[in-house]
């Protein structure tokens, strides 16, 4: 029997996201892509939930047993987390557009303010800060997908959530995993879009550990799921087999 296929989304999406992925995988049945704390049907997670620590339990203790995890940005930090927290809780492991935190404590209370800044902004005016966020050069969408995406993030969130999940899940919250990379034994494969030159870089330093390899998606930036979501299935088919 196949170990149950865990996907988690980035911030501001939801479970569905992973929908134009999910049809690239007909063979894999016990699929679960739930909404993260702050987002979509959970936007009313409280503070205490919407941390690294608590939802990487919350979501192996709905597991009978390890299960492959795939995340894209947020939910690849969060996938990385709870495998360095939850080792036995994880068979195979894919980082999507992610990272392993930020190295030092002045960085991550640097970032600490971004965030808090960014959620000022996301609940003083909602849709200009879903439509800034998507214009950020990391994403370089087309025009209909961001079009697409901005109606959606705008439809289907709460900013009160958005912003607590950027207080406690938020980059700047995360621990810094760069030393625990080189313990991790469940195989694991870092992907980035091959014009996102950030997180191609940094897949690529991830894969000096052991149990790590990169690998770059063509034609695509940032936003994997959404762009180039068959491409993203075929990495994922061999890397689960």
């Amino acid at each position: 029997m196949r170990a149950p296929l865990v996907l988690l989304h980035g911030f501001m999406g939801r479970g569905a996201d992973w929908d134009p992925v999910r049809e690239h995988l007909p063979e894999r049945g016990d699929v679960h892509a739930p909404d993260l704390p702050g987002h979509g049907t959970r936007a009313d997670a409280r503070p205490e939930a919407a941390t690294m620590d608590a939802e990487a339990d919350r979501l192996v203790a709905r597991l009978d047993g390890p299960a492959d995890w795939v995340g894209y940005s947020l939910g690849g930090r969060l996938a990385l987390h709870l495998a360095v927290r939850h080792p036995d809780a994880v068979r195979r492991l894919v980082l999507v557009s992610a990272s392993p935190g930020l190295r030092t404590e002045a960085e991550r209370a640097a970032r600490r303010e971004t965030d808090a800044d960014r959620a000022a902004a996301l609940v003083a005016d909602f849709p200009a800060f879903v439509d800034a966020w998507y214009r950020m050069p990391l994403f370089a969408l087309p025009d209909a997908l961001r079009q697409r995406l901005t109606a959606d993030r705008t439809a289907h969130n709460d900013p009160a959530g958005l912003a607590r999940s950027l207080a406690g899940m938020g980059t700047g919250a995360q621990p810094s995993h760069w030393d625990a990379l080189a313990g991790i034994s469940a195989p694991t494969l870092a992907v980035a879009g091959h014009r996102d030159a950030k997180f191609v870089a940094l897949a690529g330093e991830m894969a000096t550990a052991p149990a790590i390899r990169a690998a770059t998606v063509a034609d695509a930036a940032h936003l994997l799921p959404a762009e180039r979501p068959a491409a993203l299935a075929q990495l994922l088919r061999p890397h689960f087999d």
